[in-house]
């Protein structure tokens, strides 16, 4: 299913797409996103964006650098990132949303391992043509209306293990314990619709409020609010997909108001809730 937004001479400005029967990628082409701005955030999907003319600032984790044309950005789930035009350039990107653990049963049918866990990928950014090449490809197969669900489920494996062939995989993490600041996030994940006091969270985490802001912070990029704010949105990012209300998704969420969740919605994806939402 695609769903068009802001036609113009030059066609859409930008397109979401996603089919019921493939739920583990989600694409979106922006054609002009000049105007297009991002705070901090991250995905619960392993992301793919491809830059197909522009440029912009890219910045993931303590990685940060200049993006153009036929370079590819790659953000690990939970990656706190942002990716913003430079200037007045005409910057466009395709963007693949793909499911961790269906990712990992293709790194481990690649490996011929059993482990089907996603390993993360080191490189945070490279310049390949011929992977963006292989992603325009893939983008114009799946919002291609002749295209069947055979052509677009091969393409896209085809496009994953392209993929997983340029990009070099994290070291297997050590059996470590969870750290605290992840006992305060697997809280947060749990609850994230639910009012929070800071004090809760060090409870949970067994850490002073200075040190857990601290350590949290170290760990993935935001504080304990941000956090919830982006755990917020993924999860209103999926009852949409499910053809809810706005407002209904909005409260479910956490939100007080439909105009509240808008307002962060719009900030963290440079895009309306409704301008998102798919509808048949």
């Amino acid at each position: 299913m695609t769903r068009q937004d802001k036609n113009s001479k030059h066609g859409p400005r930008q397109i979401f797409w996603r089919d019921p029967d493939m739920p583990f990628i989600e694409a979106r082409m922006m054609r002009d996103g000049a105007e297009a701005s991002y705070a901090r955030h991250w995905h619960d999907t392993f992301s793919v964006g491809i830059i197909t003319g522009g440029r912009s600032s890219y910045v993931n984790g303590a990685h940060s650098e200049e993006v153009g044309q036929g370079m590819l950005v790659v953000m690990n789930p939970g990656d706190v990132h942002v990716c913003n035009p430079l200037d007045d350039a005409g910057w466009s990107f395709i963007m693949f949303y793909i499911d961790a653990e269906w990712m990992g049963r293709v790194q481990a049918d690649l490996r011929g391992s059993d482990d089907v866990a996603f390993r993360p990928y080191a490189r945070a950014a490279l310049h390949a043509p011929h992977l963006a090449d292989a992603g325009v490809s893939l983008f114009s197969q799946l919002t291609d209306a002749d295209s069947d669900r055979l052509i677009r489920e091969v393409g896209i494996i085809e496009f994953a293990g392209l993929l997983d062939g340029e990009l070099t995989p994290c070291a297997p993490a050590g059996m470590e314990s969870v750290s605290k600041a992840e006992r305060a996030a697997r809280h947060i994940d749990a609850h994230f619709s639910q009012s929070l006091r800071l004090e809760e969270l060090c409870a949970v985490a067994d850490l002073s409020a200075s040190y857990l802001i601290r350590a949290f912070k170290k760990r993935y990029g935001v504080a304990p609010h941000e956090y919830q704010t982006n755990r917020r949105i993924q999860f209103g990012k999926a009852r949409l997909r499910e053809g809810v209300p706005i407002a209904q998704a909005a409260l479910e969420a956490g939100f007080a108001d439909q105009a509240h969740f808008q307002r962060i919605f719009k900030r963290l994806t440079a895009a309306t809730p409704g301008q998102y939402q798919s509808r048949p």
